[in-house]
């Protein structure tokens, strides 16, 4: 038995995509957004504040340290006595301004670890610490 080739051994690649993963590939994403879309256009309401919104700012007050465990409230030298008197004062305003600690390089540790603990005996909700380094 002889079987008849044509001209060349080689025949030349077929060219055909196989269709059958991607019919089940398409089925599979059909399945996925029937169960996804639902869940997609579920309506939502978020709360909504009751008056106008809050235009007042206040402006944080700035509490220096310095290298020799001086303090400064805003600008204003203030005895260490008086710091625990004017964080009081200062977490009883409405909205409670920041507080932004700013600590010179040579400050002791222990100077800043006391405004902090002071800070939080007063229960100052926002407090900022500025790097004063030089860049």
């Amino acid at each position: 038995m002889s079987f008849a080739l044509s001209g060349s051994s080689h025949s030349a690649p077929q060219a055909e995509i196989n269709m059958t993963p991607l019919i089940d590939v398409m089925l599979a994403l059909v399945v996925v957004f029937m169960i996804a879309a639902p869940l997609v256009l579920k309506r939502f309401t978020l709360p909504i504040g009751d008056g106008p919104p809050s235009s007042t700012t206040t402006e944080p007050v700035r509490l220096g340290i310095g290298a020799d465990g001086a303090l400064r409230w805003n600008d204003q030298a203030i005895p260490t006595a008086m710091l625990r008197e004017q964080l009081r004062l200062l977490s009883q305003h409405s909205p409670q301004p920041p507080l932004r600690i700013e600590a010179e390089p040579a400050a002791s540790y222990d100077a800043f670890a006391n405004v902090l603990a002071d800070a939080k005996l007063a229960r100052i909700e926002h407090i900022a610490v500025i790097d004063q380094r030089p860049q």
